[in-house]
């Protein structure tokens, strides 16, 4: 979709499709690591509304998404959700051949998130 036209380094990103509670450990081990971004693809809409605490957002909408992903550091590792994971499903099938080091998307999304009893911050 939004990132077809991305042409970076062909080597593989190392890709996983977790769960929550996957999700939630994996912040946990990391919350001191600035090596690790909690990256929310949603709207800023649905930011304000309720993320996971230390994320930062990149609206898949904006025009300006695709650039601002590409300019990632690649050497991160980065843990990616949107909603219900339709959006970051789309954004894992997009980025296998940029280079990142690690990503994690959290395959159902916050909906998922929230069902398994996990916080979210409000702004």
């Amino acid at each position: 979709m939004l990132l077809v036209s991305m042409n970076c380094s062909a080597k593989d990103a190392s890709i996983e499709n977790v769960g929550a509670e996957t999700f939630a450990g994996i912040i946990e081990l990391n919350k001191s690591n600035p090596n690790v971004v909690i990256l929310d693809i949603r709207t800023p809409a649905e930011f304000r509304a309720g993320h996971i605490a230390g994320a930062v957002m990149l609206d898949f909408y904006s025009s300006t998404f695709a650039r601002d992903f590409k300019n990632l550091d690649r050497s991160k590792t980065y843990l990616v959700y949107c909603r219900s994971g339709n959006r970051s499903g789309q954004l894992m099938r997009a980025i296998t051949n940029l280079g990142f080091k690690k990503v994690y998307n959290l395959e159902s999304g916050i909906k998922d998130w929230l069902g398994k009893g996990y916080p979210l911050k409000k702004i």
